[in-house]
């Protein structure tokens, strides 16, 4: 067959080389080429079959075999038949036992011949089920071997397609690195600039301080000219009249001077004054100065109001905010008012120019507590950030900014000034170390509900009133860490999320406004409900402030706020 090939071969490209204009002596060497070739493949594709090849040859040669022996033996069993017929004939002319014998023995072998014959057909019976077999293995494995083929080409599709990947993954791969080392350049190069601008930057901050302390400085000349310049105005009114009244600056300082006074509590029993604070819009925080002489409210309408708290007269408008109070307070030496708004700042006024001196901006989402400490140096922040803020008022920066767990609603620092007891929307009362920040103890379990406020205990310095949604209010130590006492009534709701409640200032007496417009007051030592004043507000009250001159006053969310007697 390769000879036959060869010489088509030699044939085919002898006629293609006087086509094309090629040399005879050529063509040889490209013949060797291809037969060399071909061999190559057919001993390649062959190598697979080969035992089963020899198999098959063994068989068909043995089956051949098998067959020239029955053909032979078939021919002995004719010319034995033939003698075997003649030895009839001449036995039935001549006669003789001699003969019959023979013909016997003749007809013995005959038989076992034919048995032979039988086992041989038998065996070549075998023999060609087994080449079948064979055939059926065979074709089976070649079926494998295209199914196996068709694997192999699918995978080499694949691995064609997973090189090509490759590739790409390796030139992205490398103009990754070459971006990575121009940036890392570029970060190297900016280093210097940075640190150069951060350089600047504490210089611009050390600026900027002492700036402010220079403006300070010129509002106290400016504010000490002004009061020169009234205080001879009023020599030459005294000159011309001799009845001068007083001026609104001078009521404020006499009553900002006022110590405060200790009192025996009574239990209040009726509205004395009311009025309207915030027209059109909802009061969100009330609180006393320390000596009971002034009130401070906050609103949705963008200002604090500053109140005589004996005639309810407003005396002053502080103005500033972007967006809703939320939380007012005096500090103790008097200086100082506050308010935190839902603008994320705190702002902080002088409360004898009335002018801003700080905006404390820092917490990235709504304000709902703020306050002083007791030495009115610092202050303090907490809203919807999860953040406390501690605030050096000097400075007008922040010092100290505490990671809480949920939003703060509000908060309180201890009359010694050295922890800060929050409030949270999850229920739990935090205490914190003031002077370094760090975590102290959590207090859960006392309220079921968001707490909407906390106070300082009057009758206890180690104890804390709080408020909650649930619908109750608490006395808790907290140097204890356990609830002391719990007030609640059936007909009492907590109706916003910061709804303060108050003591009175012996601890006699604790209060709280509810949804319906009601004061609720409890006595702190039973727990009991002793007074419940009714239709005087006309909607939910949100805060009550019980000053150390025992005035208890109120406000509700519609605009309305009462001294109670």
């Amino acid at each position: 067959r390769l000879v036959k090939i060869q010489d088509d071969l030699n044939k085919t490209m002898a006629d293609e080389s006087l086509a094309h204009g090629i040399s005879d002596f050529s063509v040889p060497a490209m013949r060797d080429s291809v037969v060399i070739q071909l061999r190559m493949r057919d001993k390649k594709e062959r190598s697979p079959f080969e035992d089963l090849i020899r198999s098959r040859t063994k068989l068909l040669n043995e089956n051949m075999m098998l067959e020239n022996t029955q053909a032979n033996l078939s021919k002995q069993i004719s010319i034995q038949t033939e003698e075997l017929r003649q030895l009839r004939e001449a036995s039935g002319i001549e006669g003789g036992g001699s003969r019959c014998q023979k013909c016997a023995s003749m007809q013995d072998e005959l038989t076992r011949n034919l048995r032979e014959k039988a086992d041989d057909k038998q065996q070549i019976l075998k023999l060609t089920q087994q080449v079948r077999d064979q055939q059926g293995v065979i074709e089976k494995m070649k079926m494998d071997m295209k199914e196996m083929e068709n694997t192999i080409r699918s995978m080499r599709d694949e691995q064609k397609s997973a090189l090509v990947k490759i590739k790409d993954l390796e030139a992205s791969l490398q103009v990754a690195v070459e971006e990575c080392g121009a940036r890392t350049i570029e970060i190297d190069r900016l280093k210097p600039e940075l640190h150069k601008m951060q350089t600047e930057n504490f210089d611009l901050v050390n600026e900027l301080l002492k700036l402010k302390g220079q403006m300070a400085d010129k509002y106290n000349e400016i504010h000490s000219l002004m009061e020169e310049v009234e205080l001879k105005k009023r020599i030459a009114e005294a000159v011309n009249s001799s009845n001068v009244p007083a001026s609104s600056e001078e009521k404020e300082e006499a009553m900002a001077a006022c110590e405060p006074v200790s009192f025996l509590c009574r239990l209040p029993q009726r509205a004395k004054q009311t009025i309207i604070a915030h027209e059109r819009s909802e009061i969100h925080a009330l609180a006393h100065n320390s000596s009971g002489a002034m009130l401070l409210t906050g609103s949705d309408d963008r200002t604090m109001k500053l109140w005589d708290a004996r005639t309810l007269s407003r005396m002053a408008t502080f103005q500033g905010a972007i967006k809703a109070v939320m939380c007012v307070a005096f500090s103790n030496d008097g200086n100082y008012v506050l308010g935190a708004s839902g603008d994320f700042a705190v702002r902080l006024w002088s409360l004898k120019t009335k002018r801003i001196l700080h905006t404390l901006t820092g917490h990235q989402s709504k304000i709902y507590t703020a306050g002083f400490t007791p030495d009115s140096r610092y202050a303090f922040s907490g809203g919807y950030d999860r953040m406390i803020k501690l605030w050096d008022l000097h400075e007008g920066l922040v010092s100290k900014t505490i990671a809480c767990s949920s939003s703060c609603n509000d908060a309180v620092v201890t009359q010694e000034g050295s922890v800060i007891v929050s409030v949270h929307l999850d229920n739990s009362i935090r205490l914190w170390d003031f002077r370094t920040g760090s975590f102290e103890h959590e207090m859960t379990g006392i309220h079921s509900q968001p707490i909407t406020s906390i106070c300082i205990y009057p009758g206890g310095s180690d104890m804390v009133l709080t408020n909650s949604r649930d619908d109750s209010l608490a006395l808790s130590d907290f140097r204890k860490y356990s609830c002391v006492r719990k007030f609640q009534h059936s007909t009492y709701r907590n109706g916003v999320n910061w709804n303060r409640a108050t003591a009175s200032p012996d601890g006699k007496f604790l209060a709280a406004g509810g949804s319906d417009g009601s004061i609720f007051v409890w006595e702190a030592e039973e727990g009991n409900l002793v007074s419940q004043l009714r239709n005087v507000h006309r909607s939910a009250v949100v805060a009550c402030s019980w000053a150390s001159n025992d005035q208890l006053a109120s406000i509700e969310k519609e605009h309305q706020m009462v001294i109670w007697e």
